[in-house]
């Protein structure tokens, strides 16, 4: 089934080098995936990310068996730290909602809510501020799989509601909020051997799914080294382009690890930065258990400065999350009603430069007639 491999998939092998089980692929999507290719041929790693995150039964993001983010799942967010996240979340919405004009409704929206912590701690906060904006606020998940709606439906309320897609008919004014979600959009993956570039693929032998790639010349630009790995953006704009329905006016936030495209695709960045999360660890193969495990990759920050100036949104500069969430503190910092010495401890958390704060990074895209009002 091989589709013109080049000389060896050393490169590859150096880059998922952890063991694999005797068994190779043994979930349910993974049966499924092999039948499939068995039948259809290799298909790319891209579209391979895409079943394993979310196909609509057994995808990743799909699944009903197990919480996969919290302190006993497969990995944590600055939202597991504690509420303080979503605090500062909210005090930023409410800067920015006076910043321009103390509209009568802010329709405030999230993707990537999972089980809608993030949610329940702006709200929660937005309550304490009270007053006008929390008069103007209401909360809306858009999440498009339907598992995962029936388990959010379970705290849906007067003032926040589930959506299966982004809104026909956009609000005036609002924001949106997405906390690791672009580095859960499927990528393509490239591999330089033979002196040119080839695309991976996910093939079959003897009922495991292996490794295959196919010529391309869709890959990076620039000199790079024999058994080179890394990925392509996914496609940014297929994503952004419905949420810029959401609101004519408004902010959309985007927290998340990446890099500039620069350090991306650095000649002694050989591997990538593609991982597998499970329990905890990075430590598995990304052919392995197939929809059990996460699959992600860091963030192409001058791709989505690309993709969303194109779309008409106004990228506002990339900071590192210890500087944003500082300047987004600054008036629960100085109020009359201090912190606690908890909410303090997971401030420091979210914002220590070798836990959250230097390896995690915000952009914010503008829309419409509205100031960035950054505190």
């Amino acid at each position: 089934m091989s589709s013109d491999r080049p000389l060896d998939l050393e490169g590859l092998q150096r880059a998922f080098s952890y063991p694999r089980s005797s068994k190779g692929a043994t979930s349910v999507l993974g049966e499924i995936l092999i039948q499939e290719i068995a039948k259809n041929g290799p298909i790319s790693f891209q579209n391979y990310m895409d079943k394993c995150l979310y196909h609509s039964e057994h995808g990743y993001y799909a699944r009903s068996d197990k919480t996969t983010v919290s302190k006993e799942g497969d990995f944590i967010t600055s939202v597991s730290v504690g509420p303080v996240f979503g605090k500062l979340l909210a005090q930023r919405l409410h800067h920015f909602w006076e910043g321009n004009g103390c509209s009568e409704e802010f329709v405030i929206y999230e993707v990537g809510a999972h089980d809608g912590s993030l949610a329940q701690d702006v709200l929660a906060e937005i309550t304490r501020i009270g007053g006008n904006f929390e008069k103007a606020s209401c909360y809306r998940i858009i999440e498009p799989l339907a598992a995962q709606r029936e388990k959010l439906q379970e705290i849906a309320n007067k003032r926040l509601e589930i959506l299966a897609e982004p809104p026909i008919t956009p609000s005036r004014h609002g924001a949106l909020l997405a906390n690791e979600v672009l580095d859960a959009l499927p990528v393509p993956l490239f591999l330089y051997s033979a002196d040119r570039w080839h695309e991976v693929m996910v093939t079959t032998e003897n009922r495991n799914l292996e490794w295959d790639t196919q010529p391309t010349e869709q890959a990076p630009a620039g000199n790079l080294p024999e058994g080179y790995v890394t990925e392509g953006a996914p496609d940014y704009n297929r994503f952004l382009q419905p949420l810029t329905q959401c609101f004519e006016n408004g902010m959309m936030i985007f927290i998340d690890y990446g890099l500039d495209e620069e350090s991306l695709y650095h000649p002694d960045r050989n591997i990538g930065t593609l991982r597998c999360f499970r329990e905890q660890s990075t430590k598995s193969h990304p052919l392995e258990i197939p929809g059990k495990q996460d699959l992600t990759a860091d963030v192409n920050f001058t791709e989505v400065e690309k993709v969303a100036t194109a779309l008409d949104l106004r990228p506002c500069p990339v900071m590192d999350q210890s500087r944003y969430l500082t300047h987004s503190a600054k008036g629960w910092l100085t109020s009359q009603t201090p912190p606690t010495p908890a909410e303090l401890r997971q401030f420091q958390t979210l914002i220590h430069p070798s836990q959250f704060g230097m390896r995690f990074y915000a952009i914010e895209l503008l829309k419409g007639e509205v100031d960035q009002s950054f505190p």
